[in-house]
């Protein structure tokens, strides 16, 4: 939208996204995306009976590390292949490493190869991540854009409500095995979807600038020792955390566009809002259910209740500002999310106080899933806003990795405060307390960084760079 102008474009209809040759697309990606989410909500549902049969409760975490830490070397790799050799071979391989990760871990015969499926997986999963908004870019008009990102978050409704009763149900009957094995045909049907349609992605050219793989097995492994070892109360454990940082930090600096850190205008600054949106969100999500349940005392099903209602709202809120993009600037629109999740997170906070009623952390937390939902897709849309033609899928994985180590960051932190509160003997709320802060304070800056989202020209908040 232009500078004084009246009327703002009329946002497209829902069904242009389905239309003529990109329709096909369109299904795959949001087939792949509901996968993506099956599988996160199955295996976090059935992990109790993989622990139950296999034993080695001390690696139970480690099960969900593996898979993130995969996905922290996958999404750079896959975002700079998508760039060089087209969408094609980069879906296969992708799509490859998904089937061989639920094979690997519906075979498990011990907990260290139930983790090396969770690895494989993980990285299929970083690979397909990249893959797809990569996609989009490439393939649909700016436009259509918002849409399609909202529609993606609405993937994750129906197996957010269904998912984790039939990965309960598969695992009280035919065993949690068939749990890894029911999405494969899922996976052969997303790539019969998408590859009549794959032609319609430009082709690559020949760019001399290449990734090297050293720096993001480097992050993977630097990442690995921070993460881990923040969770331990151990006298070595600051020592494998300084550790860990100095692995990581030069090759996140190697890997992620130039300026990041310091939040330049445009995609820079589109990272650096990633990172402190996944922080701020992920520091009080993962300790939701613990706070309401060994805090305020609920059933682990009333709980759930603030889970399922903040996943409707995020696809709400998703969908509102999909029409939106054209009238209000994308800063203000990561703005006004952030506000709300501020506003959700502060309620959740003040219900560690026993004095607050309840149902103020369930009216907060549907705030904090609107909030998500509109400002969860911004940072992506900044960056296929400004991006260079050919170069989409490296520099969206700039992106989509801060949000990745915005996400580990937060849980690491938030873990690492709730583990130093339970070796002082403080109480839990003084832990789940600190790691709210956090989160909060993140946001904060946020807000800060969200005015730098887009590049200005000539006076022009939608010009790119």
């Amino acid at each position: 939208m232009e500078r004084g102008s009246a009327v703002p474009p009329a946002a497209p209809p829902w069904r242009e996204v389905f239309r003529g040759p990109r329709g096909r697309l369109a299904a795959g990606l949001l087939l792949l995306e509901a996968i993506a989410a099956i599988q996160y909500l199955v295996i976090a549902t059935i992990m109790p009976d993989i622990r139950r049969d296999l034993g080695m409760v001390q690696l139970y975490g480690l099960a969900f590390t593996a898979s993130s830490l995969a996905m922290l070397a996958s999404i750079p790799i896959a975002g700079k292949a998508l760039d060089r050799f087209g969408p094609r071979r980069v879906l296969l391989q992708v799509l490859a490493l998904m089937g061989c990760g639920l094979l690997i871990s519906a075979t498990a015969v011990a907990m260290p190869v139930l983790l090396a499926g969770q690895f494989v997986l993980g990285a299929g999963g970083g690979g397909l991540y990249a893959f797809s908004l990569g996609t989009v870019a490439k393939t649909f008009p700016e436009r259509l854009r918002p849409r399609v990102l909202a529609l993606m978050a609405t993937m994750w409704i129906l197996p957010g409500l269904i998912g984790p009763p039939f990965a309960a149900l598969i695992a009280s009957t035919v065993g949690w095995r068939w749990a890894f094995v029911a999405p494969i045909p899922l996976l052969l049907l997303g790539w019969a979807l998408m590859a009549p349609s794959l032609d319609l992605v430009p082709p690559p050219e020949d760019h001399r600038t290449a990734l090297a793989p050293r720096w993001p097995l480097q992050l993977m492994l630097g990442a690995g020792l921070l993460f881990t070892s923040l969770t331990v109360i151990e006298w070595w454990a600051p020592i494998f955390t300084i550790a860990g940082f100095l692995i990581a930090w030069p090759a996140l600096r190697q890997i992620v566009v130039r300026g990041t850190f310091r939040a330049a205008a445009g995609i820079p600054a589109a990272g650096a809002s990633a990172f402190l949106l996944s922080f701020g969100f992920i520091a009080s999500d993962s300790f939701l259910t613990l706070m309401l349940t060994r805090v305020r005392g609920l059933s682990l099903a009333m709980a759930s209740i603030a889970l399922t209602a903040a996943t409707i709202m995020w696809s709400a809120g998703s969908a509102w500002q999909s029409g939106r993009t054209g009238g209000i600037t994308l800063s203000r629109l990561m703005q006004l999310g952030t506000a709300f999740i501020f506003l959700g997170e502060a309620a959740v906070f003040a219900t560690l106080w026993t004095a607050v009623p309840i149902p103020v952390a369930f009216v907060g937390w549907a705030l904090v899933g609107l909030g998500m939902g509109i400002a969860f897709p911004v940072p992506s849309l900044a960056t296929m806003q400004q991006s260079q033609a050919g170069e989409e899928g490296l520099q969206l994985s700039s992106v989509l990795l801060m949000d990745m180590v915005g996400v580990a960051s937060g849980a690491g932190l938030g873990g690492g405060a709730v583990a130093l509160a339970a070796a002082t003997h403080a109480s839990l709320a003084v832990g789940i307390g600190a790691s709210y802060a956090m989160g909060l304070g993140a946001l904060a800056l946020l807000m800060i960084t969200a005015a730098r989202l887009v590049a200005q020209r000539t006076g022009d908040e939608q010009a790119p760079p």
